[in-house]
């Protein structure tokens, strides 16, 4: 499955790179973009943009900062941002600057009336790039995005990029920083590639993910740097469309020591799928108190598949959460049901430098059991310190979950329950400081084997 993924992502790349060579290059100053960083260019880049409408082309930014509110992408499309060029989101709330559009999905999606508002948008294009070296900062630290009371907000905060319905996205060798919201999402859309970028959200306020994946199928992301107050990168499914054939290689996922959000998400919406995940090489670092993964199916998503290799973990609260459990949240037309967790794999994975004194959690629910898990060659020097092993750990109660909220268990390596087979191969699970409880403790669990 990986070498075939691999071979498709390069062909698709190298098919839509000779599709543009020959397509015409318009220069946004062409059409009366100023660059100055004051005057408001939304108007000449939106006709640059259009002018390859009907056979494509590339569209050029360099040598200013461009200001602009919400820009909507065509098909067939690259946008060049010059390395000497930065694309900066207009700080105003008006619907002429950043129209809300409630998103038109395949299936019934619970993210329809989230992301309504965005910077850079692709709604239903395909063959669209956006690269060149420079930057795009959502100047998401405008005051009103800044007071956020609750969860819901997302709606109104614009992203600095959003793809919905697409086919054939490239975003490339380019920065994004300052989100008022999610940095960038796709949304049920195939063959997405994100490739060599940086994000900063900067230490802001909350609901501002590195990368979120919604519904998508064959996705590469590798060789980027993501610093985000929330997750680093974050998977997601809102409809039966599901998250299938993803890579994710090669990156840094830094939490900037904020409370809120883990470095590696799926969920926490999670309806339809996530199946045949190839994760490796990552670097996780500074989740603060949660966790460097985190895999939870909340909401019937069946999971399949995952493999996660040769990864370091520093300055986390927890290694691993996994999580199956039932919210009983659902989309019209489909009832309610309890998802499945199976055939994860964590190989040659290094923690070290934990900020809290958690256990890595596997949990599923009393009757759905999750199955075969498979750890190897885990190296986890842990923080320690606890002197009793007498805790009683709750059972998953409803609420936003995070590994964090379990608190200290009787163990301070692994915690697992309601699961079958899981096994660990040649692991080395220590603390720091002396630790009176056990590494491991399971309850209610089926064939739980430590082998050297």
């Amino acid at each position: 499955m990986r070498k075939y993924l691999i071979a498709l992502f390069t062909f698709l790349s190298i098919t839509f790179l000779n599709a543009q060579v020959k397509q015409a290059v318009y220069n946004v100053r062409d059409f009366g973009a100023k660059g100055d960083g004051i005057t408001n260019d939304q108007t000449a880049i939106q006709k640059a943009i259009d002018a390859c409408k009907k056979n494509g082309g590339t569209v050029v930014l360099e040598k200013g900062t461009f200001l602009t509110g919400q820009i909507v992408l065509v098909s067939n499309l690259i946008l060049k941002i010059d390395a000497s060029a930065t694309i900066i989101g207009i700080k105003s709330d008006a619907e002429k600057d950043y129209p809300h559009h409630l998103i038109e999905t395949k299936y019934p999606n619970r993210m329809l009336q989230d992301c309504q508002r965005r910077l850079l948008y692709g709604n239903k294009v395909q063959n669209v790039t956006i690269t060149g070296g420079g930057t795009i900062n959502g100047q998401g630290d405008y005051e009103l995005w800044m007071h956020v009371k609750e969860i819901g907000t997302e709606k109104d905060r614009p992203s600095i990029l959003a793809f919905v319905g697409c086919n054939t996205i490239t975003v490339s060798n380019i920065s994004l920083v300052k989100p008022a919201c999610w940095t960038q999402v796709y949304i049920e859309s195939d063959n997405i590639s994100i490739q060599k970028i940086k994000v900063n959200t900067g230490q802001l306020t909350p609901n501002r993910d590195g990368i979120d994946i919604v519904d998508c199928h064959n996705v590469l992301i590798e060789d980027s740097h993501i610093e985000s107050e929330d997750d680093g990168i974050c998977f997601k499914s809102g409809s039966e469309f599901g998250c299938k054939d993803i890579i994710v290689r090669r990156c840094t996922l830094d939490k900037l020591n904020v409370k809120a959000g883990n470095c590696f998400k799926l969920g926490t919406d999670g309806l339809g799928s996530f199946m045949n995940f190839d994760v490796s090489e990552l670097m996780l670092q500074n989740a603060y108190q949660n966790s460097a993964f985190c895999i939870e199916s909340m909401d019937g998503a069946v999971i399949d598949n995952l493999n996660f290799r040769d990864c370091l973990i520093s300055n986390c609260g927890q290694a691993i959460f996994i999580l199956l459990a039932d919210r009983k949240r659902t989309v019209p037309n489909r009832q309610t049901r309890i998802g499945t967790i199976s055939n994860i794999q964590f190989k040659n994975i290094v923690g070290t430098d934990f900020t809290q004194q958690y256990p890595s959690i596997i949990t599923g629910i009393k009757g759905h059991n999750i199955q075969n898990v498979t750890l190897e060659n885990l190296n986890f020097e842990l923080k320690g310190g606890i002197q009793t092993n007498d805790q009683t750990v709750m059972e998953y109660d409803g609420k936003y979950p995070e590994g964090s909220y379990f608190g200290n268990t009787n163990a301070f390596g692994f915690f697992i329950r309601h699961t079958d087979t899981v096994t660990f191969k040649n692991c080395k699970i220590t603390t720091k400081l002396p630790d009176k409880r056990p590494w491991l403790v399971h309850e209610d669990t089926k064939n739980v084997f430590e082998l050297n």
